[in-house]
This record gives C-alpha cells, sequence and structure tokens, in this order.
C-alpha cells in the first residue's frame, strides 16, 4: 500500500504545477492581448520660470524658461516642409496679445512696464495651427520699479520741529524699500509710487519724483505738513506709510510799534547827547584860564 500511494501523490503534485502554470501563460496571454501595442507619446509644455504670481523688482526684465516634452521645434516656412502633429514651434503671448515665435528652448528676455503681467506659452504646428488638444501654459507675474520685497518707509529729514520766522519752507524726505516714480497713468506695481504733502490735514502739492517739496505762505502759528506714500493712482498704501512734523511759525512784528519805538529810542538818544554836550561846555569855561587886562 505504501509503495502505491507514492506514486498517486507525485501525479496529484505534478497537476496542480501544470494547473498553474496554465493559468500564468493564460494570464501573460490576456495582459498581452488586452496591453496597447505603444501608446503615441503626447506632446507636452511647461514654464519652469518664473513662478506664478511671483513679483519682479527693481525693474529687471522677466526671464521666462521653459520645457518641450514629445514635440519638435523647427524653423516654419521650410522648402518642402510637410506638417506634423508632431512639430512646430512656440507662440508667445504677453497681456493676450501676439509677441513673438520660438523655436529653441532657451530663456527669453522680456521688458515690462511695471504692474501685472500675463505670459502664455502656446504649441502649434508649422503652419500656425494650434495643436488638438490644445497644449500651452501660462504664468501671472508683477513688475515694478521698487524693490521685490520691504516694507516702505518715509522720514521727514528737514524742516525740523519747532518755531521759525520763515513763512516759505522746503521739505525734505527720506524713502527706503520704495521707488519714487513720476505719476504718469500707468498701473499701480509694489513698492512704486510718488509722494504727497498734505497741509494741516490738506493735500497741497505732489512734488515731481526726487525733488524736493516747497510750500510758500504758510500761515502764522502751528502748521503741521504730513508726507505720504501713495501708489501711481494717487491711493495711500496699505498700510498707510507716512511721517508728519509740526513748524511754529513766528509772525513779524508790527512796523507801526517798530517805528514808534525807534522814533522814541533816537529822541532819548538825542536828549541825552544834548546834556553832555551841555555839561562839556560848562566844565570847559569853569577850567578855562582868566583873560589877562590890558
Amino acid at each position: 500500500m505504501r509503495a502505491h500511494m507514492r506514486p498517486s501523490h507525485g501525479r496529484s503534485s505534478n497537476g496542480r504545477m501544470a494547473q498553474l502554470g496554465l493559468c500564468l501563460l493564460l494570464g501573460i496571454f490576456l495582459f498581452a492581448v488586452t496591453s496597447p501595442l505603444g501608446a503615441a507619446a503626447v506632446p507636452s509644455l511647461s514654464i519652469l520660470t518664473p513662478a506664478n504670481d511671483q513679483v519682479i523688482g527693481n525693474g529687471t526684465p522677466v526671464i521666462v524658461s521653459f520645457a518641450v516634452a514629445n514635440f519638435v521645434l523647427v524653423q516654419p516656412g521650410r522648402v518642402g516642409q510637410v506638417g506634423s502633429p508632431t512639430e512646430g514651434h512656440v507662440d508667445l503671448y504677453l497681456d493676450g496679445v501676439y509677441s513673438r515665435l520660438l523655436t529653441r528652448v532657451e530663456p527669453i528676455s522680456l521688458p515690462l512696464e511695471s504692474g501685472p503681467h500675463t505670459i502664455r506659452l502656446q504649441l502649434v504646428q508649422d503652419n500656425g495651427t494650434p495643436l488638438n488638444p490644445n497644449v500651452s501654459a501660462f504664468v501671472r507675474v508683477v513688475t515694478t520699479h521698487g524693490p521685490a520685497v520691504g516694507t516702505p518707509r518715509i522720514t521727514v529729514v528737514s524742516p525740523k520741529p519747532g518755531p521759525t520766522i520763515s513763512h516759505d519752507l522746503y521739505f525734505a524726505v527720506e524713502v527706503t524699500n520704495f521707488t519714487l516714480v513720476a505719476a504718469t497713468g500707468q498701473p499701480n506695481a509694489p513698492n512704486e509710487g510718488h509722494i504727497q504733502l498734505l497741509l494741516n490735514g490738506v493735500l497741497h502739492q505732489e512734488p515731481r519724483a526726487y525733488d524736493l517739496g516747497f510750500i510758500v505762505d504758510m500761515p502764522d502759528g502751528n502748521n503741521t505738513v504730513i508726507a505720504r506714500l501713495v501708489n501711481n493712482d494717487n491711493t495711500p498704501l496699505n498700510p498707510d506709510v507716512s511721517a508728519s512734523v509740526t513748524v511754529r511759525i513766528l509772525g513779524a512784528a508790527d512796523p507801526t510799534a517798530s517805528e514808534q519805538v525807534t522814533a522814541g529810542v533816537t529822541l532819548i538818544l538825542t536828549a541825552i547827547l544834548l546834556v553832555l554836550l551841555f555839561r562839556r561846555r560848562k566844565a570847559a569855561r569853569r577850567f578855562a584860564p582868566p583873560k589877562a587886562q590890558l
């Protein structure tokens, strides 16, 4: 019995192994049948720099770098050129307006005016037809003549607070982390704008960029001048950035009273002079030698 059962157990194990191998081959076959022979590579486009919503400061150009995959960039208009959905060029749009075409993957320098901008890149075929489906990428940036980071500050350098007899005063300020530009209607930009001078709470003037403020005919008494930083559209910064100084204008003396005082002093001096002359003559007669008698 023992010798008879051993062959039966071996045949059973071999059968299970055969079934397992058959299932494995069947699985491989089904995977090969249901899997695609080779998916077509899809073109792609991505913007590497700048980052979205990045602030580009100090008036520097925006450097745009990008990457293209599964798409060949070629110069359009070649002799005998045949259109292909996997080759073409890149169209660049700035704020929705076509700017230029690109046939090389290399950084692009874009000098831009202050304010927000949208940069968009799009893959197109040789004849300018967009791919289907569309392949594009965009990025938003903000450019400014001011620094990209930092908190703006303003300080009144001159005049110093206190009394003065002048009714016409120059006002000099010191500005940090902020660039002064002429207000010409350009869009607002971070850390960029101009100065307003307010006299006793009322807007008095907007000095030109880098010029001193000059206020004339200031009234007698205390006068407070506020120097405030504002955006290109004249709105105050948020939060407000300003500095103030209070000067006391001393009015000139009453000219009528001054004339009366001057006349009185003149009369007193004249009287003193006459008394001195009288005393001198009297002393001279007293000590003069007597006249000789003939």
